[in-house]
């Protein structure tokens, strides 16, 4: 078959791209509308961990949730009712082939990870920024014309990308999420609508946070953190220190981004460093307006405090890596409040 392509009402939704394909799909068969970063919110949000990495380039790993893509899919696929399996390539006409049999039988597959370095679509990046994180939904393809038809997270309209151009973003890999040539199935079996989905992950959630298994992840690893941060200055020495910091303010960003100052850049921020917590904020505040469920509300509330915090969190460490002055050790006593605002929060959703 020479071409083919799948109508499929999108909806825009930037920074969400590992979901945002994922989510048109539950949209069209559930008829349901979903707040900004549905789906994203709930599979990451809360998954904190702390890990001692001393063979590593980066010595402490720090995440106030789980951005990876597979682990994402493996916590919500079961409760948002879907299936998925990943399939990895070592040919760009692999790879190919399998997308196209996917949307020949009706089912459009997600693409990437893409380097954006290579979306012609995105201006700003285009040929300009290699950032080897990125995902789209297929909806068609057109061999005549050489090119896919895809949706993407952050562009209201079907975008045409070409045989060639796939090729080279296609061609990435992301250390522990995502080899080149990948591509995701997924077939949609939805049941439940958006307040049954976020009620059982926010208590799946919340239970794996306040009472977690191992010491280095949820309110354990939390706690364990706030204890040895103010000795990491001690324990290592000035570069891996700031590389600490660096990484954990980047992954703060509503995507992973160098907040501007620590570029050189002396402009605002495209992106909000609120780790997550205005996003769920967002999510629980819409949800509880629409249900008129109080805790919700209420929970919303406190998230948004902790949004502040990391604001603030954020701007300590940008100070610092920029010497116009050092306050980290203003840091344990910030983390901690947004771990009592984290175990408020859950404990209002668990119950």
């Amino acid at each position: 078959m020479k071409e083919k392509f799948i109508t499929l009402k999108h909806h825009a939704d930037d920074y969400e791209c590992m979901w945002n394909g994922i989510e048109d799909l539950y949209i069209r068969d559930t008829g349901e509308k979903l707040p900004p970063s549905f789906f994203f919110s709930l599979s990451s949000f809360g998954s904190f961990s702390y890990m001692k990495t001393p063979k590593s380039d980066l010595k402490r790993m720090i995440a106030l949730g789980d951005g990876r893509t597979k682990q994402m899919y493996e916590f919500l696929a079961p409760i948002a009712g879907f299936e998925y399996k990943h399939y990895e390539y070592k040919t760009f006409e692999q790879a190919i082939k399998k997308a196209k049999a996917e949307i020949e039988a009706g089912h459009p597959p997600v693409l990437g990870a893409l380097d954006m370095y290579y979306l012609p679509y995105l201006s700003k990046l285009y040929h300009g920024e290699h950032i080897p994180f990125h995902y789209i939904l297929m909806v068609g393809y057109d061999d005549d014309a050489q090119c896919i038809y895809l949706v993407d997270c952050g562009r209201e309209e079907v975008q045409m990308l070409p045989y060639d151009e796939l090729r080279h973003t296609w061609n990435c890999s992301y250390p522990g999420l995502s080899k080149p040539n990948t591509i995701c199935t997924v077939r949609m079996k939805a049941t439940k609508n958006k307040y049954q989905i976020a009620k059982e992950a926010l208590v799946k959630k919340g239970e794996m946070f306040l009472n977690p298994t191992v010491s280095f992840i949820g309110r354990k690893g939390f706690e364990k953190f706030i204890y040895e941060l103010p000795k990491l200055r001690n324990e290592l020495n000035k570069g891996d220190y700031d590389k600490i910091l660096t990484n954990m303010v980047t992954f703060f960003g509503t995507v992973p981004t160098v907040p501007n100052a620590l570029r050189g850049i002396n402009e605002p921020d495209e992106v909000n460093f609120g780790g997550g917590f205005d996003k769920m904020s967002r999510v629980l505040n819409d949800l509880g307006k629409e249900y008129e469920n109080k805790t919700l509300i209420e929970t919303a509330g406190r998230f948004e405090e902790g949004a502040e915090i990391i604001s603030e969190v954020t701007n300590v460490i940008v100070a610092y890596l920029t010497g116009k002055n050092d306050k980290t050790d203003e840091l344990p006593g910030l983390f901690t409040n947004v771990l009592e605002i984290m175990v408020d929060g859950f404990v209002l959703l668990v119950r």
